[in-house]
């Protein structure tokens, strides 16, 4: 993710006011609305990558902020630290333990936790999706006008995705791996509010119809 976030005056006062912040972290619910959170089986917990890859940026950042605010996380148990014992433990009951091994200490982060780091992020579009949800979209009294802010506010994130990759690709920088049938989903997305398989739903068409369609 390219670090150049604008930051609203909003914003600027929820990462830089813990008194907001702490106002604002027990909504934790907001992460799954903007983003779904895929947390460590039976614990509703996350590790650093976890984090970062929820947020799409290097586990060095989330690290720096965890860091930088250790007091802020440790203050409401947001954070724990698994050495010795407790990591022993831990491997042996969460599935996929193969994963971990070979470290001495792993840092988990509880759900609040993770927001917390959303509302201090400022060099990612998902956390900035997350503070102008719980800034804007959290104070509109109807149901049907959050749902509409909400979308409208994933839109925007998807839609400097789409330009973002444009820009890289007509200067050759396109991250490998970005395949054709991703960045194709993602204008779909965009213009019909679906992806390929929900346009051959919609129009009951096959594959091949699609690729006809593309050619031209």
């Amino acid at each position: 993710m390219k670090e150049n976030t604008v930051l609203s005056i909003d914003e600027l006062i929820l990462v830089e006011s813990k008194t907001k912040r702490d106002e604002l972290v027990f909504k934790d619910d907001v992460l799954d609305k903007v983003k779904f959170v895929a947390t460590l089986s039976d614990l509703n917990e996350v590790t650093v990558e976890m984090s970062a890859n929820y947020y799409e940026v290097s586990t060095d950042t989330v690290q720096s902020i965890i860091k930088r605010h250790r007091n802020e996380f440790n203050e409401y148990s947001e954070v724990r630290v698994l050495k010795g014992k407790s990591l022993a433990d831990f491997k042996t009951r969460v599935q996929g333990e193969h994963a971990f091994k070979g470290i001495n200490s792993l840092s988990l982060l509880t759900r609040r936790g993770l927001l917390r780091i959303g509302m201090l992020l400022t060099e990612s579009e998902v956390a900035k999706s997350i503070r102008n949800y719980l800034l804007n979209v959290e104070e509109i009294s109807s149901e049907e006008q959050r749902k509409w802010a909400l979308e409208r506010e994933i839109t925007k994130r998807e839609r400097r995705y789409l330009t973002d990759a444009i820009r890289d690709f007509y200067e050759g920088t396109l991250k490998k791996g970005f395949e054709y049938s991703t960045f194709t989903n993602l204008v779909y997305k965009i213009l019909f509010d679906t992806d390929a398989n929900g346009l051959l739903k919609m129009y009951d068409l096959d594959k091949k119809d699609v690729k006809r369609c593309t050619k031209y």
